[in-house]
């Protein structure tokens, strides 16, 4: 073959792979297309529900709301950072269901939202006349922030500015205080008549209730000067259910047998008086347990007549899941806290102290889609601190049952190196057989050269997160808000500039779970 021929078969192999990109962009594009032009038609002829949510309350509830509304007319649900100008312009009825994340500020999905329409300064919003939309907001919040659903209020008050017309105040919700697992409390008042028949129930579009098993439980952290950390396995008692690395888990706790014993003694009750409610039977005791006890001077007589109304449920804990479903077993990593006058903690209490082994308890499990890692074939960057080894760990073992996975750069604080190594074993192993490619475990006290907290540690690692970043990198953090989150947060933006912090936020490639 000659010099010519050659590069004549070169210059055809390569006009050939050219043609063969563009035929994948084209269609590429044309999906894409199709797909908005279906989601603003279906939008044009119903309701849109969209939803801002860093933990995925707010999108279980939207999701919820359109379970209840989906049977009587077409229904949307979206989240914010899809909601494009097209939409709003096309769409005649919203309802948002948003969450206010940190102190005040837009959950990760809504971030984009917020800039080009909330903000005065985004070009979509200059020239957006939403006149024709009629809107409701439901806020999330939680009232011991300074800030209380600050979010909500804006998207409240910025579609208001846009010419749309709100179909009622705005509702703000307090998940410190109330149950946010149904739609009951938060639905609209004008789409409550397009409720379907009495039939349908608030259990029915809810997420089910599962009976756990407590299987194991095994202290962490023995002879750490930080409060004791605990792993827990637990095994479902019905049907197995299905998650993912990054979902919660709600607990509903218990108080120990020993207070509600005490109480009923107090105030002259039989213990083990048979009540039915529900179409269950137990004793008073048992229904006691996971109640909120009233004080001294509550209706003794109301109780007497089987009024029961006094003894709301006691407020759900969340975890994050610290396993894959391949595991079969749902692991949880949490740390005790303490209440001022020095007593166990509700929700740790409970599941660190109070919950004898094989007892039942009840639990939902609630989709995070934010925190779901969509291609582990990407490389990762794991970081935290604390119990958010949880969430650390849930990502490694759904990544371990995956094949062709990424590189995963795992950096974890801690308090002294002598205690607090925890899954120390599990995390070698990984190392060993590939799925982890390193590890630095950093310590803020003991007896160590250079005590830091795992920010400053970043700090000092530029070249190395420039480098797995420049590879696609996914960069996923979970643990302390206040402390580590924000710290890191603040790092990542010295070192990889505001923009590509912000950009890797609104395309899910920098996801946070912090509490």
């Amino acid at each position: 073959m000659t010099e010519y021929q050659r590069i004549a078969i070169a210059v055809v192999c390569s006009l050939l792979w050219l043609l063969w990109v563009v035929f994948l962009v084209v269609r590429q594009r044309r999906v894409q297309n199709a797909a908005r032009r279906q989601q603003h038609t279906q939008a044009a002829g119903g309701v849109l529900i969209a939803f801002a949510s860093q933990s995925g309350t707010a999108a279980s509830l939207a999701h919820q709301s359109a379970a209840h509304i989906g049977a009587s007319q077409p229904v949307t649900v979206l989240p914010l950072s899809q909601v494009s100008s097209q939409t709003l312009q096309t769409v005649h009825k919203a309802l948002f269901v948003v969450a206010t994340y940190g102190e005040g500020e837009a959950p990760d999905n809504g971030r984009r939202f917020a800039r080009n329409y909330l903000s005065g300064a985004g070009s979509d919003a200059v020239t957006l006349d939403l006149s024709h939309l009629s809107y409701s907001v439901v806020a999330l919040g939680d009232s011991t922030y300074e800030r209380f659903c600050a979010f909500g209020q804006l998207l409240f008050d910025g579609m208001a500015q846009l010419g749309a017309k709100a179909l009622e105040p705005l509702h703000k919700v307090d998940g410190a205080r109330e149950d946010t697992s149904g739609v009951a409390s938060v639905m609209p008042t004008w789409f409550r008549p397009l409720q379907p028949a009495e039939s349908t129930t608030e259990s029915s579009v809810s997420q089910p209730v599962i009976w756990w098993r407590l299987s194991e439980r095994t202290l962490l952290n023995s002879g750490s000067p930080g409060a004791p950390l605990f792993a827990l396995t637990l095994r479902a008692v019905n049907d197995w259910p299905m998650w993912r690395a990054g979902d919660v888990l709600e607990v509903q706790p218990r108080h120990p047998r020993e207070v509600v014993v005490a109480w009923l003694a107090l105030h002259q009750l039989e213990a083990t008086e048979w009540i039915a409610l529900g179409g269950r039977g137990q004793t008073l005791q048992a229904w006691l347990r996971d109640r909120v006890l009233p004080n001294a001077d509550f209706d003794r007589e109301k109780l007497l007549r089987g009024d029961f109304s006094e003894f709301p449920l006691l407020p759900v804990r969340e975890y994050s899941v610290a396993s894959s479903c391949e595991e079969k077993a749902l692991k949880l990593i949490v740390r005790q806290q303490f209440r001022e006058g020095g007593q166990l903690g509700l929700g740790s209490g409970w599941l660190t102290e109070h919950c004898e082994s094989g007892e039942l308890f009840a639990g939902r499990l609630r989709q995070n889609s934010n925190c779901h890692t969509p291609d582990h074939s990407r490389p990762m960057v794991l970081i935290g601190a604390g119990s958010g080894l949880a969430g650390l760990r849930a990502q490694l073992a759904e990544r371990a049952a995956r094949p062709n996975s990424g590189p995963v750069w795992l950096v974890y604080g801690e308090r002294c190196p002598e205690a607090d190594r925890p899954l120390a074993r599990e995390i070698d192993n990984w190392l060993k057989q590939g799925t982890l490619t390193r590890c630095d475990r950093v310590f803020s006290r003991g007896k160590t050269e250079q005590p830091r907290y795992v920010q400053e540690f970043l700090a000092t690692q530029q070249d190395a997160l420039h480098a797995f970043v420049a590879r696609g990198a996914d960069i996923y953090v979970c643990g302390n808000r206040s402390g580590m989150g924000v710290g890191v947060h603040r790092v990542l933006n010295q070192l990889l500039g505001e923009a590509e912090v912000s950009s890797m936020l609104d395309a899910g490639h920098y996801r946070r779970d912090l509490y």
